[in-house]
């Protein structure tokens, strides 16, 4: 029974006392998975992806695949040490930017490299259809998302995901999944659960930054030691309980809310631009019409007599 319970002893053993405190020990079941999701994933976008003659039978760019596999990857560095060990057994610090990369970069990357037709058997369900298009409309994504992730960082839930193996892979799927859900209204990829528009993307944005922006203030204004296990882990890289603790709150409070407003600010000039080369473009055309002679002046001979004499 003991050698059962071992593995689900997440923080269990002795720390990590390699280079740069990791034992460089790759999770063999997160290598094999992202790289099996990497093949299945090009798989289904390269070969399987064309006919008989070699023609591509549906649309997908370099883009879409480099992002999707960038994603990926992101996730085998978040996952593995030294970052791993630095956020399991260390860090409050490192863990928020586990989950940050997690969250900002890899479910989004794979937002963005998946193509709309590779999901589109989602829609063909009507229960599931109609599920996921409720949970993508923007007042539900942004309530079910902040309540997954301010669920998680409760300290009795995040001390049980530190010291249990099983609830720790549950919290990091649950966070991407509350990511994917969280970005659908700006870089969804099916039209059947439709995008917000760019100036309604900015709106959503801004809120959809506050609940995290609490959650990362309430930790960085706590007493030190607000997650117990980080209380009895060896400092390194000089950070102590308090600092390792602020930069932690600090990650999510105010890094994330850059990186919303960085977006906000990308989404709101291309829409500017886009507005303006649109009214441009009318207003060329507008002169152009009024420059053309007109039918009935053309036919007018009283128009063409007195233009001869």
């Amino acid at each position: 029974m003991t050698h059962f319970l071992l593995p689900l002893l997440h923080t269990g053993g002795p720390y990590p006392s390699g280079w740069l405190h990791s034992d460089w020990r790759p999770e063999p079941t997160v290598i094999l998975g992202v790289f099996a999701l990497i093949g299945v994933y090009l798989w289904f976008t390269g070969p399987k992806n064309r006919d008989a003659a070699g023609e591509r039978i549906n649309p997908v760019t370099g883009k879409q695949q480099i992002l999707f596999v960038t994603g990926s990857l992101v996730a085998l560095i978040a996952l593995n040490p030294p970052l791993d060990d630095w956020a399991d057994r260390f860090l409050l610090s490192a863990h928020m930017f586990q989950h940050l990369l997690l969250m900002f970069v890899t479910a989004t990357f794979w937002l963005m490299g998946t193509p709309d037709w590779l999901l589109r058997r989602l829609v063909s369900n009507r229960i599931v259809n109609r599920i996921g298009y409720l949970a993508t409309r923007p007042i539900p994504a942004l309530v079910v998302s902040s309540a997954l992730i301010g669920f998680w960082h409760m300290p009795p839930i995040y001390v049980a995901a530190l010291n249990s193996e099983p609830i720790h892979i549950i919290q990091h799927i649950t966070f991407i999944i509350a990511s994917v859900i969280a970005w659908w209204p700006v870089i969804g990829p099916l039209s059947e659960w439709p995008k917000l528009t760019p100036p309604m993307q900015c709106l959503y944005l801004f809120a959809i930054g506050i609940p995290g922006s609490t959650v990362g203030a309430f930790i960085t204004l706590s007493k030190p030691g607000i997650y117990d296990p980080y209380t009895q882990s060896p400092r390194i890289f000089g950070l102590d309980l308090a600092t390792d603790q602020e930069i932690a709150g600090l990650t999510m409070w105010v890094l994330a809310s850059v990186i919303y407003l960085l977006v906000i600010t990308v989404i709101f000039f291309r829409w500017a631009g886009a507005e303006e080369a649109k009214e441009v473009r009318g207003n060329r055309a507008t002169a152009a019409r009024s420059t053309e002679p007109t039918p009935s002046r053309l036919a007018d001979p009283s128009a063409s007599a007195g233009l001869q004499g």
